[in-house]
C-alpha cells in the first residue's frame, strides 16, 4: 500500500469519525439532567454508540496525521498527537462503552431508585489518576498539536487555529452564565478541526503545495 493511500484511508477514518462525534456532541446537548430517564433513554444510548464509534475511526486515523508532518512538526508533534491520541481513547472511546455497557445497566436495574444517580455514575475511584491525565493531555495535546501544525506548514493553517478555538471556548466555558446548552460546543469545533485534518490528508500534495516554504530562518529554528 503506497503512503498516499494510507494517507487518505487515514483522512477518510477521521472525516467519518468527526461525523459522527458530531452527531454524538449534538445528542448530548438535548439530553437534560443526571436522572435515570435520560441516562437509559434510546437518545442517550444512541449517542453514546455514535462517539464510540467515531472515536474508533479518529483513534484509526490520528496517525495519519502525525505521519505526514512528522518530519517537520518535530517532538511537539508527537507529544501532541500521543496526548490527544490518549484523550480520545479515554474520553471517547472507554467512557462511552462503560456507560452502555455498564453504567447504564446498574442504575436501570440494580442501582435502586433512591439513589442518587449521579453516585452511581461515577467511574471508580482507581479511575481518577486517569481522568486527570486525560484532562491535562487534553489541554497539551491540543495546543502542542496547534503549534507544531501551524510550525510544520503542511496543513491548512484553518486547522490549527480551530484547535486553539477549541481551547478559548473550552475556558470561556466555565464562566457561570456560560449557556448550558452552548457546552457541547468545544467538542463540536475540535471534531471539525479534525475533518479538516481528514480532508487534507485525501489530497495530501496539493494541500503541501498550496502552504509557503518555510524560511531559512524558520528552518534554522527548528533545527
Amino acid at each position: 500500500m503506497s503512503s498516499t493511500t494510507s494517507y487518505r484511508l487515514s483522512g477518510i477514518a477521521l472525516i467519518i469519525g468527526s461525523v459522527l462525534s458530531i452527531v454524538y456532541n449534538i445528542c448530548q446537548a438535548f439530553l437534560n439532567g443526571n436522572d435515570l430517564a435520560s441516562i437509559t433513554s434510546p437518545l442517550s444510548m444512541f449517542s453514546f454508540v455514535m462517539g464510540f464509534i467515531g472515536s474508533v475511526f479518529v483513534l484509526l486515523g490520528l496517525p495519519g496525521v502525525y505521519a505526514r508532518q512528522a518530519g517537520r512538526a518535530g517532538i511537539l508533534g508527537l507529544l501532541g498527537f500521543l496526548f490527544l491520541w490518549y484523550v480520545t481513547l479515554y474520553q471517547g472511546v472507554i467512557i462511552p462503552f462503560t456507560s452502555v455497557t455498564i453504567i447504564s445497566q446498574i442504575t436501570a436495574h440494580i442501582v435502586p431508585q433512591s439513589v442518587a444517580v449521579p453516585m452511581a455514575t461515577t467511574p471508580p475511584p482507581a479511575w481518577m489518576p486517569f481522568f486527570l491525565v486525560s484532562l491535562v493531555g487534553q489541554v497539551l495535546g491540543i495546543l502542542l498539536l496547534a503549534i507544531a501544525t501551524l510550525r510544520a506548514r503542511v496543513f491548512p493553517r484553518w486547522t490549527a487555529w480551530l484547535l486553539i478555538a477549541t481551547l478559548v471556548v473550552g475556558v470561556v466555558s466555565f464562566v457561570p452564565f456560560f449557556p448550558q446548552a452552548l457546552l457541547s460546543l468545544t467538542p463540536i469545533i475540535a471534531s471539525v478541526a479534525i475533518a479538516g485534518f481528514g480532508y487534507a490528508l485525501l489530497w495530501p500534495e496539493r494541500f503541501e503545495r498550496s502552504q509557503p516554504a518555510p524560511t531559512s530562518a524558520q528552518a534554522e529554528v527548528r533545527a
